[in-house]
């Protein structure tokens, strides 16, 4: 898988700083519906945007985590269409690196039920769809308050791009 898109403190924060904490690694997923809408994570308490997805489990792969995540946060089965790439975030303010493996994904079949973490749920976040055009929109025009949420929206916004890339050659 190739390298979307390298986001460090200097990018966000504009301060020097690498950091060689223990990588967490993550799947997430660009999710497509039978209507060509994307899958979009609200948080009303944050306002916050973002594509689904989560940690790897220890034993887990990442096409099975990334599947396991969707299930998890929008209660749809889904099935693989493509590798996007990864996104390696280096947080030396805060001692964090992670590696952010994305994939293109299209449901198969509602299961019904998510399975939110209690920090998820107490956030009220919850599965939205839109249009392509709006979920560009809304993961990338919002001017973020947290140093956490820009790199969200830093690392989203560059599977975004490559979604888009890949699109427009098929």
């Amino acid at each position: 898988m190739r390298l979307l898109k390298k986001i460090t403190d200097m990018e966000i924060l504009n301060k020097e700083g690498i950091t060689e904490a223990e990588p967490r690694f993550a799947a997430r997923a660009v999710m497509v519906n039978d209507n060509n809408e994307i899958a979009v994570m609200y948080s009303p308490v944050f306002h916050l945007y973002s594509l689904p997805g989560g940690g790897i489990q220890d034993g887990e792969n990442r096409r099975e985590a990334v599947k396991r995540e969707v299930l998890e946060e929008t209660g749809y089965l889904c099935e693989i269409v493509q590798e996007l790439g990864y996104v390696y975030e280096n947080r030396a303010h805060c001692d964090f690196v992670q590696y952010s493996y994305y994939y293109v994904v299209k449901t198969a079949g509602l299961q019904g039920q998510t399975n939110l973490e209690e920090d998820e749920r107490k956030s009220g976040m919850h599965v939205q769809w839109h249009s392509l055009e709006e979920t560009i929109r809304l993961i990338t025009d919002p001017v973020h308050d947290t140093v956490q949420k820009k790199f969200i929206q830093a690392k989203d916004r560059a599977a975004l791009e490559e979604f888009l890339r890949v699109r427009k050659t098929d």
